[in-house]
């Protein structure tokens, strides 16, 4: 049976201040926000050219769902597997792409996450983390009933990796990248 496949692009409306925008990280006028929006959106583009139909937890940049409510959205859109996008932050030489995952159930889908994006960024790869790894120890978004991870693409605060993940190219060779790693570790995608 076809698996349906959601994405989280991260911040958006948070879970600190109701009905306050929480842009995420930003550098040099970018924010991750935005950035993760960008590339859930050229997943559910290049899904679509594909016949998938990725259902996404905001598609806009003023939606109003607050993060902790994105695992139940996935779960009452018939959602299978949950993938939520970020961007790291850090001193200006850190760089690299990042997966997090809660539990044993969601360490393959983690593992395929990060081999697609670093291999689409050609970043470096920092490795698979269990979520107490972690700024925050705890990612509600990763409270979802099934598959799930947080792929941090790479550091908004590192100009190369800003500068490679504002390319169209990039976000179309990620959301490649992911489709295929997700269809090739659960198979069809509805």
């Amino acid at each position: 049976m076809a698996k349906r496949l959601c994405i989280d692009p991260g911040h958006g409306l948070g879970n600190v201040s109701p009905n306050v925008y929480d842009p995420g990280a930003i550098s040099a006028g970018v924010s991750e926000a935005d950035v993760a929006l960008a590339y859930a959106l050229a997943i559910k583009f290049v899904g679509f050219e594909r016949g998938i139909d990725v259902f996404l937890t905001r598609d806009e940049r003023s939606d109003i769902t607050p993060v902790r409510a994105r695992d139940e959205m996935a779960t009452a859109a018939g959602c299978d597997l949950f993938i939520s996008l970020h961007l790291n932050a850090g001193v200006a030489s850190a760089n690299g792409t990042e997966t997090f995952y809660r539990d044993a159930a969601d360490k393959k889908l983690a593992d395929g996450v990060q081999a697609a994006v670093v291999s689409a960024l050609q970043f470096r790869d920092r490795k698979v983390k269990l979520e107490s790894q972690s700024q925050h120890r705890r990612l509600s978004v990763l409270d979802f009933q099934g598959p799930a991870c947080l792929v941090e693409l790479g550091f908004v605060t590192n100009v190369g990796n800003r500068e490679k993940l504002l390319l169209r190219s990039s976000r179309l060779a990620v959301a490649h990248a992911i489709l295929d790693a997700v269809i090739r570790l659960y198979g069809p995608l509805s």
